[in-house]
């Protein structure tokens, strides 16, 4: 039980991201009544832009 708290405290980061960032962005953008590029879904987007905060900061260790 503990190296599974510990794991995910490691992925944190990425949790976040995937969990949380990627169905807000997606929201906005249906919100905002955006289209985005190359005909992709909101939520494709949404996983793109957590990808690409979360990925950094998983390896960074930090947001900022």
């Amino acid at each position: 039980m503990i190296t599974l708290m510990k794991a995910l405290f490691y992925l944190g980061p990425i949790i976040f991201a995937f969990g949380f960032l990627t169905p807000l962005t997606a929201q906005l953008i249906k919100r905002m009544a955006w289209t985005p590029p190359f005909d992709l879904s909101p939520l494709t987007v949404g996983i793109i832009v957590a990808a690409a905060l979360g990925i950094p900061a998983q390896i960074r260790g930090r947001w900022i």
